[in-house]
C-alpha cells in the first residue's frame, strides 16, 4: 500500500514551533539509553495494530496512536496509526491531530510487512511456510514493489533516516477476533508464529511546540492486475512540556 502522512503545526499567533534542528531519530545503532535492541518494538506493533477494529482502521479517530509499553529509562513509547490505511476513503487519517508529551517517544511504520504460519496459508500464499526462513521470506514478499519511500518533518527530507528492519526469531502474532484483516479462526487465537519486516521512524524526544511530518509511499503490488498502493494522511502533533 502506498501511504502518505502529515503532520502539521497550527496557527504561530498562539502556539510554539519547535526549531525542525532539534529532530533526531533511533536506529539499531543508536537506541534510546537502557535499550539493548529495537526489535521487540516490532512485535509489540504487530500485536497492537492487529487489535485494531476494521471499522476503526478504515475510519480513523481523530487520533490513532497505541501504546507501545515502557522502554530504557522508563520512556513510554507511542505508535501512530498503519499509515496503509491512510485512503482517500479515511478523511480523519488525513486530518490527525495529536497530542504527545515531551518525554514520550514517536514511533511511525512507514511500510509494514508480516508473515505468520496463521495468517497467509488461507490466502493461498506460502501454504507450506512453517519455518522463521520461510516466513521471512513471506513478510519480505510483502515489502516488494516499493516505489517511493519519502518522509518530511517540518518541511525538511528525513527519509534517509528510516529504518528497515527484520526480525531475527519469530514471535507470537495474538490475533484477536474483531481485526482489521477480517480473519477468522483458525487464524484468531495465540498459535500464530510470524516473523516481520518493518520500515519505521523511532523519533528521539520532539522538542515542545507544533511540528509537520509528511510520508508518501507507492508501492506497486508484484501481483498481477493489482492497482497501485499510493495513500495520503495528515497528522498534526503537539508536544507539551511533561
Amino acid at each position: 500500500m502506498a501511504i502518505i502522512l502529515i503532520i502539521t503545526s497550527s496557527s504561530p499567533s498562539k502556539n510554539l514551533y519547535a526549531s525542525p534542528s532539534g529532530i533526531g531519530f533511533y536506529s539499531p545503532n543508536s537506541p534510546p539509553a537502557g535499550v539493548k535492541s529495537l526489535e521487540p518494538l516490532i512485535a509489540k506493533y504487530w500485536n497492537w495494530e492487529v487489535t485494531i477494529t476494521i471499522t476503526v482502521d478504515e475510519n480513523w479517530p481523530q487520533c490513532l496512536k497505541g501504546d507501545g509499553g515502557v522502554i530504557g529509562n522508563n520512556q513510554s513509547v507511542v505508535f501512530l496509526g498503519n499509515p496503509s490505511f491512510a485512503t482517500a476513503q479515511n478523511v480523519n487519517a488525513r486530518n490527525q491531530k495529536c497530542e504527545i508529551s515531551s518525554s514520550q517517544l514517536l514511533y511511525l511504520t512507514v511500510y509494514p510487512g508480516e508473515c505468520s504460519t496463521g495468517s497467509k496459508p488461507h490466502e493461498g500464499e506460502f501454504p507450506d511456510t512453517k519455518s522463521p526462513a520461510g516466513l521471512l521470506n513471506c513478510a519480505q514478499d510483502a515489502n516488494k514493489g516499493i516505489k517511493l519511500m519519502q518522509v518530511k518533518v517540518d518541511g525538511q527530507d528525513v527519509s534517509s533516516n528510516i529504518v528497515r528492519q527484520t526480525t531475527s526469531k519469530p514471535f507470537k502474532f495474538i490475533v484477536p477476533p474483531d481485526n482489521p484483516y477480517g480473519w477468522t479462526a483458525p487464524i484468531v487465537g495465540g498459535n500464530n508464529t510470524s516473523m516481520a519486516e518493518n520500515y519505521y521512524l523511532f523519533f528521539k524526544p520532539l522538542p515542545v511546540g507544533d511540528h509537520t511530518i509528511e510520508l508518501h509511499v507507492i508501492r506497486k503490488p508484484p501481483e498481477a492486475n493489482q492497482p497501485v498502493e499510493d495513500d495520503i494522511a495528515k497528522w498534526d502533533i503537539k508536544v507539551v512540556l511533561e
